[in-house]
């Protein structure tokens, strides 16, 4: 099992975890603990990481029972691997799928090892029928039922449902079962490369996804799939990566239903035919267009640009769109900013090198409330300067310092994420608004000097709360800079490498600081303590340097020594070392779309 991201951020790496029935208090703890009122059970049980609640379970049954339900079970995932088509002895670990309403699937026989193909391969020739196109699941096997028998029986709460494995695999063996799965909300197929046993693509038949009330579907390609057909009354939310035209028509067919798509196009005949289609009830776009390396989009035409216009217009309730890649954005950012200046109130672009012609029509969305630029540059000229954005609350600007000039235009911003440059003072001073900024430390150029320079400025930051730093090393050391912070209540340290010592002067620089929590962070020890876990540790040192305030350490926190952690910032050189050490295997990569 493992926690769902709550975030709308990338998700992070998660930790798988195993239950333990170590350290069971006796049974006068579990009556005292019994005496508690439920508001108290789940205020607890919302303090505590993944990891933690998974131990408070085997308190007693009343723990147990609480954590099965809302709103704990909803952001819980039962991740498990098995094979289609063989018998599945239901053991212990799989009673959580009575409670558990989102569930991966992992289809073992769709990625076998090369020592165990010949295995395979015996396995699948003898559960395969030619007689029985589903597959083989309607046999009743003496050993058990078989893990489609188990999934798609319907008796399962699911709401979400993810499966991977190849294609023909899927339409064998998932076929027409999805209609038993009354309650399912959204299911996402992640589409691996071909599989032993399964058909090629000019014999295998056309699948026909049905299902009368699912209103979500997401489709994720490593390999082109074959043809299928669905039939999907009640979708509004589809995520689709168009590949062939087969992928394309799904799009046109559904676009006056859709409420949300987020489309991958890759070729330019998919992009060309989808802004022709209207979208009556699109309020959420996300596209992006794979390109080839190094390609510059050529400029739009007058036929181009009356397309998007058309596009635009055809979508009158659109308000959050994403752009991603310089392709999608040359066809589509003129015409959002021109004709949706009325109802956008969400805008993110991504990987996007702008002509300041181009750019320059971002002025006209008056009605933004959040904007996010990542990795975004003007080709030419300087920032913008005295924009006019009345209801922008959050501004996010990672590697895009090119792009604006934070002066006094920008005083009204709540929450602000940006990468770490020279503006940091001229931020201080003009946005006197600030509650929550987060601080993004480059790691591929020497910020060294701005911190120096600038830290010290955020002790101006008058109505500043939560602070956030991003991507320190253990050669940036901002401590050094800083002025003591009064306001500050909560300090986030997101993705750091930190010497154990920077923690020491921690209260003189934030004297009223009440949270502080450690994500995805790394702490290095010249030596680590012995008999008892370091992070533990750790946790116990700072609520002594910390007295008051909670200290909060995720589970993808951990500790390492110092030599370790020097290693870890060479980021490509780790994960290399970490692919070696895991024994993994290096192969040619997959071409999408190929």
């Amino acid at each position: 099992m493992e926690e769902d991201d709550e975030r709308g951020e990338p998700p992070r790496k998660r930790c798988k975890t195993e239950s333990s029935e170590a350290n069971v208090p006796d049974e006068g703890a579990v009556y005292l603990i019994n005496l508690l009122p439920y508001e108290l059970y789940t205020k607890i049980f919302k303090m505590l990481n993944f990891k933690d609640r998974l131990q408070c379970r085997l308190v007693c049954k009343r723990w147990n029972a609480i954590l099965l339900t809302e709103p704990f079970i909803s952001n819980i995932r039962y991740n498990f691997s098995h094979c289609f088509g063989l018998p599945l002895s239901i053991h212990r670990g799989h009673r959580y799928m009575e409670a558990c309403v989102h569930c991966v699937f992992h289809d073992c026989g769709s990625y076998p090892d090369r020592e165990t193909q010949q295995e395979m391969a015996d396995m699948i020739r003898n559960v395969k029928s030619s007689d029985d196109e589903p597959g083989p699941s309607y046999r009743v096997t003496a050993s058990g039922p078989t893990s489609e028998q188990y999934l798609f029986s319907g008796e399962l709460p699911l709401k979400t449902l993810e499966i991977k494995a190849s294609f023909d695999r899927m339409r064998r063996f998932l076929g027409d079962r999805l209609q038993a799965m009354k309650n399912l909300q959204e299911l996402r197929l992640v589409v691996m490369s071909r599989a032993l046993g399964d058909e090629p693509v000019e014999t295998a038949p056309v699948w026909k996804i049905t299902h009368e009330t699912l209103p979500s579907l997401a489709w994720e390609l490593y390999s082109n799939t074959h043809l299928y057909e669905i039939k999907l009354p009640a979708l509004e939310k589809l995520r689709l990566e168009i590949a062939s035209d087969c992928d394309l028509d799904v799009v046109m067919n559904y676009s006056c239903q859709l409420v949300e798509l987020t489309v991958w196009f890759y070729f330019d005949r998919a992009m060309e035919q989808t802004l022709t289609v209207p979208f009556p009830k699109l309020k959420k776009l996300v596209a992006k267009h794979f390109e080839e390396e190094n390609h510059s989009p050529e400029p739009n035409t007058r036929v181009d640009n009356m397309s998007a216009e058309r596009f635009v217009r055809s979508a009158p309730v659109l308000e959050d769109v994403y752009l991603d890649s310089s392709k999608v954005t040359y066809r589509l950012f003129r015409a959002i900013c021109l004709f949706g200046v009325d109802t956008v109130k969400r805008l993110s672009v991504r990987d996007v090198i702008f002509p300041r012609s181009l750019f320059l029509f971002i002025v006209e969305l008056k009605n933004l409330e959040f904007l996010k630029l990542k990795n975004c540059i003007l080709e030419e000229g300087s920032r913008l300067r005295g924009v006019d954005f009345p209801r922008l609350q959050h501004l996010v600007l990672t590697s895009s310092g090119t792009c604006f000039r934070l002066d006094a235009s920008f005083a009204h911003i709540r929450r602000f994420k940006y990468t770490m440059d020279k503006q940091l003072s001229r931020l201080c001073r003009n946005m006197v608004m600030l509650e929550d900024l987060e601080v993004k430390l480059r790691t591929t150029a020497p910020v060294a000097e701005h911190i120096r320079e600038h830290f010290h400025s955020l002790a101006s930051l008058m109505s500043l709360r939560t602070l956030r730093l991003n991507g320190m090393r253990t050669n940036t050391r901002p401590w050094a800079f800083c002025k003591p912070m009064p306001l500050v209540e909560r300090l986030v340290l997101r993705k750091c490498h930190l010497l154990r010592g920077n923690f020491k002067d921690m209260r003189k620089l934030f004297p009223n600081l009440k949270m502080l929590e450690l994500d995805g962070t790394c702490i290095a020890y010249k030596q680590l303590p012995r008999g008892v876990k370091p992070m533990v540790h750790l946790q116990r040192r700072l609520k002594q340097f910390l007295p008051g305030c909670w200290v909060k350490v995720n589970s993808t926190s951990m500790a390492e020594p110092v030599s370790t952690v020097l290693k870890m910032e060479n980021e490509s050189e780790w994960n290399l070392h970490v692919i070696r050490t895991a024994g993994i295997k290096l192969t040619r990569p997959y071409v999408k779309g190929a």
